[in-house]
């Protein structure tokens, strides 16, 4: 294992994203990782309330005592105004780590999904491994796995489940999130572009 990307909205970054991050480093430790945040996702377009700005320094404080040579939070898919496609960062950070092997993060609850994403089979062919975290089943029981899905491909992770989504977090203000949802400092950060953005709505 060489390189391994984790994209997503992250929005905002908590626990589970750090504790993916955490279990990557434990199974991969020779392994480049590559946390990249996007800026619009195809699939949850209108979205993100914050911009991109506010999410990136949300991700630099969460994930800040992690971030180091070989953990690295990457700004190819936020600092653009378009819609990110998996396929085309990918090609870009084949640019960035010429004859490596890339290996891609995805979440259990994309797999029913994963046909749609653009490009999905070039996305097949240019990896090395889908690397699967676990979302709903806990160890050791198996996944579901879609059936043009290789076996070969997959790596499923024996993760502990956190049963914890940015969606959720973000239906409820931040004094009412679990104690560990995210770090304190994120917590603080988050209410601050909150009350920020309610003070604007407010006055119209």
């Amino acid at each position: 294992m060489d390189v391994i990307l984790f994209g997503g909205s992250f929005y905002p970054p908590h626990v589970g994203h750090r504790h993916v991050i955490t279990i990557l480093q434990k199974e991969f430790p020779k392994a480049k990782i590559y946390i990249c945040p996007n800026s619009i996702s195809p699939f949850k377009q209108n979205v993100k309330k914050f911009s991109t700005e506010e999410i990136w320094n949300l991700c630099k404080t969460e994930f800040e005592s992690i971030l180091s040579k070989d953990v690295i939070l990457w700004d190819e898919e936020i600092r653009k105004a378009e819609i990110s496609y998996t396929i085309d960062t990918l090609k870009a950070l084949q640019r960035i780590e010429p004859n490596k092997r890339i290996s891609l993060v995805v979440g259990e609850d994309n797999l029913p999904t994963f046909e749609k994403w653009k490009s999905y089979e070039e996305i097949l062919n240019l990896i090395q491994f889908l690397i699967v975290v676990r979302r709903y089943t806990n160890p050791p029981l198996p996944i579901q796995m879609p059936k043009y899905l290789e076996i070969s491909k997959l790596l499923v992770l024996d993760n502990p489940i956190h049963v914890m989504s940015s969606s959720e977090l973000r239906e409820k203000p931040p004094f009412e999130w679990e104690t560990d949802a995210v770090k304190p400092k994120t917590k603080v950060l988050y209410d601050s572009y909150l009350l920020q953005k309610n003070s604007q709505d407010s006055q119209g």
